[in-house]
């Protein structure tokens, strides 16, 4: 789960903003506020929403952390020159700035068998540029660090082309020949996976089960032949999502998975009232939309990971959207403590979701984005109608026209 996240001189996020999704202690106690381990004193929301206007910012903070992930699974495999991720704020001068992202967080890794529960850990990533350019070239600054008893601990640090420095329990020694062959242009973090050592090898296995839809144009979603087979392959989520279709649709009574004489499978659903079932291309937007994301979202739920998804409301009544919260929200959908980071649009959502699960995102007129929790807003009490101070413009975030 994600702690606290801080962005510099990425995109529209010029100044350096750090969003801290911790729980203030006199916070009350709710199941959607969770703890790392039971003797963690820390709780952190498992719903976090972004909400702004269109083009304020709220998909280039998913866009840092969806980059920061897949620079650390596959930089590695870059070709020598610039890193085709992390561009910068577009002026003149921020081009030959560093883009800085720093994350807290907690993840079951080096865990021993004595041990309770997840870690505290805090990545720090810097990236620099040789000459102006939207993109870096180079790795400035790298450090992983965890907080035993609560005291930080530096496990791996690298700055720039100097020698990098490993804990001394690490199953790597500091004279290893392999830590000369990271490149400039990689992590330290990728490139000893990709040489096999056993930490880092872990950390990139749990990276690559982050569930997300971000990439650097429109939303990702997963292809219809790929949905049908997840779904023929798995029949127990097959009819975990036709149960939850017959509550969200009224004339839907359950999705099959059937192979035709073509040889292709595809996605059928039987309606009341109709003798023939209804293909997936044939349905409702929303219909649509839920069953391409149910795959992401089903997956985060059984492994207590992560789930950063853009523009998650699209198509889909408020209804559904707050029921898809709720799966995150509740214990009994959530056991596992998996976390769903994502953007909306659709206002309504505010009326069933808490200060703390909430960041307001907005653009200066100078084209800079600004973030906040409305937790950190003076004067908003548990009580509040948040949807109607959002539209009273106590809150921020609203869009102007004219």
């Amino acid at each position: 789960m994600l702690h606290k996240f801080s962005v510099t001189n990425y995109q529209s996020i010029r100044d350096s903003v750090t969003l801290d999704f911790r729980v203030p202690k006199t916070t009350p106690k709710k199941s959607w506020f969770r703890s790392p381990s039971s003797q963690s004193p820390v709780r952190v929301p498992t719903v976090i929403v972004f909400i702004g206007p269109n083009g304020a910012g709220k998909t280039a903070w998913l866009r840092a952390l969806a980059d920061t992930i897949r620079f650390l699974i596959n930089s590695y495999s870059y070709p020598p020159g610039p890193i085709p991720l992390f561009p910068a704020f577009a002026s003149d001068k921020y081009l030959d700035k560093p883009t800085r992202i720093e994350v807290d967080f907690d993840a079951p890794w080096f865990i021993t068998n004595t041990e309770p529960s997840n870690r505290m850990f805090r990545y720090i990533l810097e990236l620099s540029r040789g000459k102006p350019n939207f993109l870096p070239d180079a790795v400035g600054y790298e450090a992983l660090y965890d907080f035993p008893q609560g005291r930080r601990r530096r496990l791996m640090e690298r700055r720039g082309n100097n020698q990098v420095y490993l804990a001394k329990d690490m199953s790597i020694k500091p004279s290893d020949d392999r830590l000369a062959s990271v490149p400039d242009n990689a992590s330290v973090i990728s490139t000893l996976s990709r040489m096999g050592v056993e930490e880092f090898v872990t950390i990139i296995d749990s990276l690559s089960r982050v569930m997300m839809n971000v990439s650097s144009l429109d939303p990702i979603r997963l292809d219809t032949e790929t949905v049908t087979h997840y779904f023929r392959d798995n029949p127990q989520v097959k009819e975990l999502i036709s149960g939850k279709l017959m509550r969200f649709d009224l004339g839907i009574e359950g999705m099959n998975v059937q192979q035709w004489a073509d040889g292709k499978w595809r996605l059928s659903f039987a309606h009341s009232g109709l003798d023939r079932d209804i293909f997936l291309e044939s349905e409702s937007a929303g219909t649509r939309h839920v069953v391409h994301i149910f795959p992401t979202l089903n997956f985060s739920l059984g492994t207590g990971g992560l789930a950063v998804m853009d523009a998650l409301d699209n198509e889909l009544h408020t209804d559904l959207v707050e029921e898809i919260l709720g799966w995150f929200r509740r214990k009994d959908t959530n056991p596992y403590n998996a976390q769903l980071i994502c953007s909306l649009h659709n206002l309504s959502v505010l009326d069933n979701i808490e200060k703390e699960e909430i960041i307001i995102v907005e653009k200066t007129r100078t084209g800079i984005t600004q973030a906040y929790g409305v937790r950190d807003i003076e004067g908003v009490r548990r009580s509040s109608n948040l949807r109607k101070l959002y539209r009273s413009g106590a809150l921020g975030g609203l869009p102007t026209f004219g």
